[in-house]
């Protein structure tokens, strides 16, 4: 019985410790509300986004080099043009790599017919030095020819079609492989 009497005291006492019911909303005088919860709240969130690398390919001292770009999943040949139009990073610029591509951005993939991708460039490609054409359609015959279905690459400048030169510096109308400019392959 004793057991029993001390037990119902117990949850008297408990429940007497609860803060009562109130009919409406009480303010808190500022100076009452703990350290940090009058505080904007944070608006930063972190997405992480999953990446892959891909490789795309600079103007080296005499050759192409592959140096890799993380873009974001699925790596596809948009993201490969949109990372080989960013150009050399400060520091692959250091190390002596180029991009001639870069100056005659956006790339535009048109199409992928076949086993060819069609490439827009814009006006300002007609711009660039000769080899500097060279090396940029090099560069760009290389970085999407590493996709398993594109196999040759045509070229467009604003919107038409267009014969730019080969690693020869002969003029072509397309469609342009890694063997129009085997002279610049890597190593």
């Amino acid at each position: 019985m004793k057991r029993a009497l001390a037990l119902v005291a117990m949850g008297l006492v408990l429940a007497a410790c609860g803060i009562g019911a109130q009919q409406s909303p009480q303010s808190i005088a500022r100076h009452s509300v703990p350290f940090g919860l009058m505080a904007p709240a944070s608006t930063t969130t972190t997405v992480l986004v999953p990446t892959s690398n891909v490789a795309i390919y600079l103007k080296g001292r005499q050759r192409l080099v592959a140096v890799d770009r993380a873009v974001s999943d699925p790596v596809t040949v948009r993201s490969a043009l949109s990372a080989l139009a960013q150009g050399a990073t400060n520091s692959e610029s250091a190390q002596g790599l180029e991009s001639p591509v870069s100056l005659a951005t956006p790339l535009s993939l048109k199409s992928i017919k076949g086993t060819t991708a069609v490439v827009d460039l814009p006006s300002s490609f007609a711009n660039l030095g000769g080899q500097d054409q060279i090396i940029a359609v090099a560069q760009i015959v290389y970085t999407l020819s590493l996709f398993p279905r594109i196999r040759q690459v045509s070229i467009r400048v604003g919107g038409s079609p267009a014969q730019v030169p080969t690693g020869t510096g002969r003029l072509s109308p397309g469609p342009l492989t890694r063997k129009d400019y085997a002279s610049l392959a890597p190593l």
